[in-house]
């Protein structure tokens, strides 16, 4: 009898103490580009007026795949994809961190209709390099696709107070 009274306090105090270390180590995944990519760049909309020409190819698809021919755009702070634009993706806010010579960067695009879409890349004498992640959930199946990206300098930065040619 007194085993088992034993043994409930220390079944009852285990589960107790298992549910407080659940709630100290449970930190929810963040959809903020903050959180996930590190610090913000004081240097907000630091791309803006960049464009460049891009060539996506799905991975997977090997290297005779035909890249698919693509603008990406920074301007007013936000980032967005000319083909994205006509599947309703919104421009959304980029991130940056800085790394050297190279710049990376971080953008998150939702559409209403088409799910979202999630650019990471390094920016680098003019070239660029990346990956495009889509998702899109639907009640019978999810389509969960990466993409590489390829790029080059289109438009540079126009010249602004205080920021060198």
């Amino acid at each position: 009898m007194e085993f088992q009274s034993t043994l409930d306090r220390r079944g009852i105090f285990g589960l107790v103490l298992m549910g407080i270390l659940a709630a100290l180590l449970n930190v929810p995944a963040s959809s903020n580009a903050q959180d996930a990519f590190g610090t913000i760049s004081p240097e907000l909309g630091a791309l803006d007026g960049m464009e460049f020409r891009t060539g996506i190819v799905r991975v997977g698809k090997g290297s005779e795949a035909q890249p698919l021919e693509d603008k990406l755009i920074f301007q007013n702070g936000n980032f967005i994809s000319e083909i994205c634009r006509q599947f309703n993706f919104q421009p959304a806010p980029y991130w940056i961190r800085k790394d050297g010579d190279e710049v990376h960067f971080l953008a998150e695009l939702v559409s209403p209709t088409d799910g979202k879409m999630r650019w990471e890349g390094a920016l680098s004498q003019g070239e660029l390099h990346g990956t495009m992640h889509w998702t899109k959930h639907r009640w019978y199946w999810t389509i969960d696709v990466e993409h590489t990206i390829v790029g080059v300098l289109d438009k540079p930065v126009s010249a602004k107070p205080g920021r060198p040619e």
